[in-house]
């Protein structure tokens, strides 16, 4: 499905951007040697060496071994100009976010970024959809690290297999049996009465399946293929402490300060819809069923406030909707999970048509997802990570995601937008932290308490 929904306008691979500082006493050929060494790995694992095969119709896309892999071609190593700061690499990523993987090689990318400031450099990584069975490439890059500052010779990404996040501790015999045909009945009558429940029980704002009162917004508008890149990183314990402070789930704060975000940026551009704008959550399966890869384009939909000029009612009324998605997901049994997914991302997949795309009402305004990473720091040759982002891909109709992930006692949230459709996107970002700083501010003179 990633593949079909595939067009010049909207390609449909994730990224990752990875910043790293050097360890101490690097010697001045440190990344040369590296990129060398990461270069003569030419002999990649599955799925890094093989090319998507097309063939009949009734057999689907198919992974087939790359004869004429070049790791030149997916190995680049490049440098940022003069000062090297946060500007000049977000400039990079967003073009090389841009840019379509070429379908007649593997699907994926890796560029090895040096020249930033105060001797670290990046990774970017550009892996299509269709190979990541995650709701980002988060956990992918993540598996290639170590936790200890002193291992040396590892590999590159491209040699060990890609991260799935289907178990393998599932038994053989368990994944070979089928339900007898009572379990199966059962089965059906749980999912027929969870859908059911779900559907005829929703309040003004539709249920996830029936979804309803997401209003039209610049965000909605046809967008093309050019990207814009912005970041933000707090201290995670900044965050904690207004969850801990205003009864609140680190999660609601998150989409609390999203929404202020939105709210303060499309004021300036006079756009900001009477109505709450509509953020969609992914969902991964494995959430309900450990034995079901994560790779949804289904989401759970939440309000984010961004039509209450008060910050402390705006925060109450994020509150409440992530409440009520939760309710509204407790309604499903588990059995019903996959049956959800298929449903629910029925009307996104039309929505992708080129004819039929425009009448479909939008079912969100944006994507917004929180990965939880690592509570400790993470190497790779001695390089210790410092910050991590998601780069999503973006639908058409639905023209930014905002994408956090916690790691080592930081949030580094990463804004990925259309190019044409939202100018000076790191304005976006830079709002973002002026309302933590306002929430912590309430809370301190106990308004928001």
């Amino acid at each position: 499905m990633w593949l079909a929904m595939e067009s010049a306008d909207t390609p449909m691979h994730v990224g990752v951007l990875a910043i790293f500082s050097q360890p101490r006493n690097a010697p001045k050929n440190y990344l040369s040697k590296w990129a060398q060494d990461m270069r003569e790995v030419d002999a990649p694992a599955e799925p890094w060496g093989q090319v998507v095969s097309r063939g009949p119709a009734f057999l689907g896309p198919r992974l087939e071994e790359d004869q004429d892999f070049d790791i030149e071609y997916h190995f680049r190593h490049s440098a940022l100009p003069e000062p090297g700061g946060e500007r000049e690499l977000g400039v990079m990523v967003s073009r090389l976010h841009s840019h379509p993987l070429d379908p007649s090689r593997p699907l994926w990318e890796f560029h090895l970024i040096e020249g930033l400031e105060n001797g670290r450099f990046a990774f970017y990584v550009k892996v299509h959809h269709a190979l990541v069975d995650n709701v980002n490439g988060i956990p992918m890059l993540l598996d290639m690290l170590s936790d200890g500052a002193r291992k040396r010779g590892m590999p590159p990404l491209w040699a060990r297999p890609l991260y799935s996040g289907a178990t393998d501790e599932v038994e053989d015999d368990e994944r070979r049996s089928f339900p007898d045909a009572a379990d199966a009945m059962q089965s059906l009558r749980k999912i027929a009465s969870g859908i059911t429940t779900n559907v005829f029980d929703r309040g003004s704002e539709g249920s996830f399946l029936l979804p309803a009162g997401t209003p039209r917004s610049t965000l909605n508008r046809h967008i093309n293929a050019q990207r814009r890149f912005a970041t933000q990183q707090f201290d995670q314990s900044r965050v904690q402490a207004l969850a801990d402070a205003t009864d609140s789930t680190l999660n609601e704060i998150l989409a609390y300060l999203c929404g202020s975000s939105l709210r303060r940026f499309f004021k300036e551009y006079n756009a900001l819809p009477e109505d709450s704008l509509i953020g969609a959550l992914p969902v991964s399966l494995q959430e309900r069923s450990e034995r079901l890869p994560g790779n949804a384009i289904a989401g759970l939909r939440v309000a984010l406030g961004t039509h209450i000029g008060d910050p402390v009612a705006r925060l109450d009324a994020v509150k409440e909707s992530m409440q009520k998605v939760r309710e509204d997901r407790a309604t499903l049994p588990d059995e019903a999970v996959t049956s959800y997914v298929l449903l629910r991302a029925a009307p996104i997949y039309a929505s992708q048509l080129p004819l039929l795309g425009r009448a479909v009402p939008p079912m969100f305004n944006l994507g917004v997802s929180n990965t939880p990473g690592p509570e400790k720091a993470k190497y790779f040759n001695g390089a210790r990570l410092e910050a991590i982002y998601p780069m999503s891909q973006l639908l058409q109709f639905s023209a930014l995601s905002i994408d956090c992930v916690t790691y080592a006692g930081t949030i580094n949230i990463g804004f990925t937008g259309a190019r044409d459709t939202l100018p000076h996107l790191q304005r976006m970002a830079v709002y973002l932290g002026k309302a933590l700083v306002d929430l912590e501010e309430l809370v301190a003179t106990g308004e928001a308490a």
